[in-house]
C-alpha cells in the first residue's frame, strides 16, 4: 500500500521479507538496520512468537533523504515462517510493494523452502498479484555455512523466473544491502508504471547524494514514477504556481498556505450533497468544493479537497497523532495507488483537470474523513 506525498515530497513503500522459518528473515532486517545511520532509521519493533526465536512481525522504516529532491521512505516487515502462522503471513503480506524471499541455503533446508515459496505465490495469487509481475528479489542466505545447496540448484527451485539474486551472509551482514538495494529500485519503477499514462515521464539526473545509504542503493534512482514527480514539483517551483501549499519542514505537516483564496461560489438548488457525511463544524467545506465542481471549476475543487485533506489528516487523535501526513494516510487505511493517483492530480495545471478528476478528490476527501470518524 504504497503512498506518495508529492506536496511533502515523500515516497513511501512497503517491502516484505518472507522465507521458512529461520531462514535469516530477522537477522537480515537486523543487519540492515545496523548499517543504517540512526537519524535515516526509525524503531525496530519485534515480537516474539510462543516457542521459536524468530518474530511476529518487524517495521523498520529506512527513509533516504533527497533522492533527487523527493525524500523516500520503505518500511521493511518480515513475516514468521511457520506453517501455523499462515494468517499472519497474509496480513502482513497484503499490501506490499515487493517481497525479498530469504531462503536457508543448507541441503536440510530444501523442503521447507520449496513449501514457503509456493506458500508465497499462492498467497499472492489470492490478493489478485502475478508474481512474475511483481517486484521480486531472491536471497541465497547462510552461504557462509556448510553443507550448502549450490546455487544453481537453488535457483531451479526458487528463481525459475530470473529475478535478482544475492548470496548473503546475514549473519555477517554480507549481501544484504545490496539485495535491498535491487527491491527498491524495482519497486519505484513498478510505482511508476501505476501513474496515468499521461504523467510526464522526464529523465532525472543520474545520482544519488554521496551517503553510506545512497552508494548501498545507488541503483534506486527515481527514473519513472520518481523522477517524472520531482521534474513536475521543480517546474511547480520554478514556475510560481506552488502557492497554494507549502510545507512546514519543523512538524513534516501540509498546510494550507495560499495568499487568495477565491470567494465562495453560490450553491445552485440542488437536494443531495455528501456533507451530511462530514461529521463537524467543517461542513462547509464539502458544500463548498461541491459548488466549484458544480460551476466547472475543477482545479479549485482539488484544491479545496488538497488542503481539506490536510487539516483531516493533522487533527487526527490518539496514537496517530504524531505520525506524519503520509503516515497517518496509509494507517487510515487509504488505498495507495488511489492517494498516489490523488496527489498526482493535485500537480496537474488547470487546463488538464477534469470534472472526474475533481469529482474523484472529493471521493477521496469523504473516504478518509469516513476512516477517521471510525477511529
Amino acid at each position: 500500500m504504497s503512498l506518495i506525498n508529492p506536496l511533502a515530497r515523500e515516497i513511501s513503500a512497503k517491502i516484505v521479507y518472507y522465507g521458512p522459518g529461520l531462514s535469516g528473515k530477522t537477522t537480515t532486517l537486523k543487519a540492515i538496520y545496523d548499517a543504517v545511520r540512526p537519524e535515516r532509521r526509525g524503531q525496530l519493533l519485534t515480537l516474539a512468537t510462543e516457542g521459536d526465536r524468530t518474530i511476529f512481525f518487524d517495521f523498520l522504516p529506512i527513509t533516504v533523504n533527497q533522492v533527487q529532491g523527493m525524500g523516500v521512505r520503505f518500511q521493511l516487515y518480515t513475516v514468521p515462517g511457520q506453517v501455523f502462522y499462515e494468517a499472519t503471513r497474509r496480513l502482513v503480506l497484503n499490501g506490499a510493494d515487493g517481497v525479498v524471499f530469504v531462503a536457508d541455503s543448507q541441503r536440510a533446508a530444501r523442503d521447507s523452502n520449496l513449501q514457503s515459496f509456493e506458500n508465497l505465490q499462492q498467497n499472492l495469487e489470492e490478493m489478485g498479484i502475478d508474481l512474475a509481475r511483481f517486484p521480486f528479489v531472491v536471497q541465497y542466505n547462510k552461504r557462509d555455512l556448510p553443507d550448502l545447496m549450490s546455487v544453481e540448484q537453488m535457483r531451479a527451485d526458487l528463481n525459475a523466473l530470473g529475478a535478482p539474486e544475492h548470496e548473503t551472509a546475514a549473519n555477517a551482514g554480507v549481501g544484504v544491502l545490496e539485495a535491498l538495494r535491487d527491491i527498491s529500485g524495482l519497486v519505484v519503477r513498478s510505482l511508476w508504471n501505476e501513474l496515468p499514462k499521461s504523467a510526464p515521464r522526464e529523465t532525472p539526473a543520474e545520482h544519488l547524494p554521496p551517503s553510506p545509504e545512497a552508494a548501498a542503493m545507488q541503483s534506486v534512482r527515481p527514473r519513472g514514477m520518481a523522477g517524472g514527480i520531482v521534474a513536475e514539483l521543480q517546474r511547480i517551483v520554478d514556475s510560481g504556481e506552488h502557492e497554494a501549499f507549502t510545507l512546514n519542514e519543523s512538524t513534516d505537516v501540509v498546510r494550507a498556505a495560499k495568499t487568495a483564496v477565491p470567494p465562495p461560489i453560490a450553491s445552485p438548488d440542488v437536494g443531495i450533497s455528501f456533507a451530511p457525511l462530514w461529521e463537524g463544524a467543517d461542513t462547509a467545506t464539502v458544500v463548498e468544493i461541491e459548488d466549484a465542481i458544480r460551476q466547472g471549476s475543477h482545479k479549485h475543487a482539488l484544491e479545496l479537497s488538497a488542503r481539506a485533506l490536510a487539516r483531516l489528516l493533522e487533527s487526527l487523535p490518539g496514537t496517530l497523532a504524531n505520525e506524519s501526513p503520509m503516515a497517518k494516510a496509509g494507517l487510515l487505511g487509504l488505498d495507495g495507488r488511489e492517494y498516489l493517483r490523488f496527489c498526482r492530480l493535485v500537480l496537474m495545471p488547470e487546463s488538464a483537470v477534469s470534472d472526474k478528476d475533481a469529482l474523484f478528490a472529493l471521493y477521496m476527501l469523504i473516504s478518509a474523513k469516513l476512516k477517521a470518524q471510525a477511529i
